[in-house]
């Protein structure tokens, strides 16, 4: 391990979600190998709470939230930032700036923060609104901003200005999980139709509603035998022959699904990186998604893109690739592969020198 003459402090209280969770899991020990990291503040609740360290240090310290989150991430970030206050560097992993004076590195990683989702309920419009109007007042005291594509870097200085040149673009590997299985596609595991698989909760901007309608169409049918979702199984899903709903996934039951799938679907509105087309790129498996710039910051042209709100789009999309595979074609990632990070220590190493510059 690497220590630096100062060492700095990891902030994850918010880390909760799916896509966050993963990241962070491949992250944070990267971390530990390539700094000197001090205090963690992990939450008191959800998978990253019983995270233990790599190195020697100080126990990680578990924030608990008494008030519901959306209210307790509020003061946490405002009136009761105090607990965050400290001589070294802060590298916050939860998108929202805290209101410390202390030099603070913001690891930006929702579409969020520059735009209201689409089909976001009230609800979701205020919490996503308060989040942006934190940001705007907290963002004078960002020291500098990470995000993972060009695209977030763009919609992040046209949202907050007052961050000027101090955003940086640090992209990221597949999840470690992956990385160490082993598993590589270079073609179909069975013949006939076609099996897609779309890892992604049930948010509104996740754009499922665009899948559901696709089924009813007869391109769609003629082409799918199993459209894998990791929602949990409802009224709606068991009602579609072509769709299989499976619950939240482990890494272990990822990595099955992707052994076994034809396809990646991501039909995603929003995404500041899209991890699940940098785990199809890795494994090298086709993918079709959502003609939109952070697909194509992330697939390039080798990718078959659909729009993302039109079912029939969509559609030709997967008779475009049953076409293409029965051709004898199988996308070559490589030269996409390459312009990533070869390993988690390499974005570790990225950051820190962010952290201590």
């Amino acid at each position: 391990m690497t220590n630096h003459t100062s060492g700095f402090r990891i902030s994850l209280t918010n880390v909760t979600g799916l896509g966050a969770t993963e990241l962070v899991r491949s992250l944070l020990p990267a971390l530990e190998r390539a700094g000197h990291v001090t205090d963690i503040y992990l939450p008191a609740n959800g998978p990253m709470a019983g995270y233990r360290r790599t190195f020697v240090g100080p126990v990680p310290q578990r924030v608990k939230r008494c008030l519901p989150n959306a209210v307790s991430r509020l003061l946490e970030c405002t009136l009761l930032s105090g607990k965050f206050k400290g001589g070294s560097p802060l590298l916050v992993l939860g998108d929202l700036p805290l209101r410390i004076d202390s030099r603070q590195i913001v690891f930006v990683h929702t579409p969020h923060l520059l735009l209201e989702p689409a089909g976001a309920s009230a609800v979701q419009r205020v919490k996503f609104g308060i989040a942006r109007a934190v940001f705007r007042l907290n963002a004078p005291r960002i020291s500098a901003a990470i995000v993972q594509t060009p695209t977030m870097q763009r919609g992040l200085r046209a949202a907050y200005p007052s961050l000027g040149d101090r955003i940086y673009i640090i992209p990221q590997p597949a999840p470690d999980w992956l990385l160490q299985s082993g598993l590589q596609r270079n073609g179909r595991v069975m013949s006939g139709k076609l099996r897609l698989f779309y890892p992604a909760a049930t948010y509104p901007h996740k754009n499922h509603a665009l899948l559901y309608s696709a089924t009813t169409l007869h391109a769609w049918s003629q082409e799918i035998d199993k459209l894998i979702l990791t929602v949990p199984p409802s009224k709606l899903t068991a009602e579609v022959r072509t769709v299989q709903a499976v619950g939240r996934l482990l890494s272990e039951d990822m990595r099955k699904q992707y052994a076994l799938a034809d396809a990646l679907v991501f039909p995603s509105l929003a995404e500041s990186y899209g991890l699940p087309l940098i785990e199809a790129m890795w494994l090298g498996l086709p993918i079709l998604c959502a003609d939109l710039p952070y697909a194509r910051d992330l697939c390039g042209e080798e990718a078959i893109y659909f729009s993302p709100h039109d079912p029939v789009s969509l559609a030709r999309a997967v008779t475009e690739l049953s076409e293409r595979l029965v051709r004898g074609w199988w996308p070559d990632w490589q030269s996409r592969i390459q312009q990533l990070p070869t390993s988690w220590d390499e974005v570790a190493k990225r950051m820190c020198i962010i952290v201590h510059r």
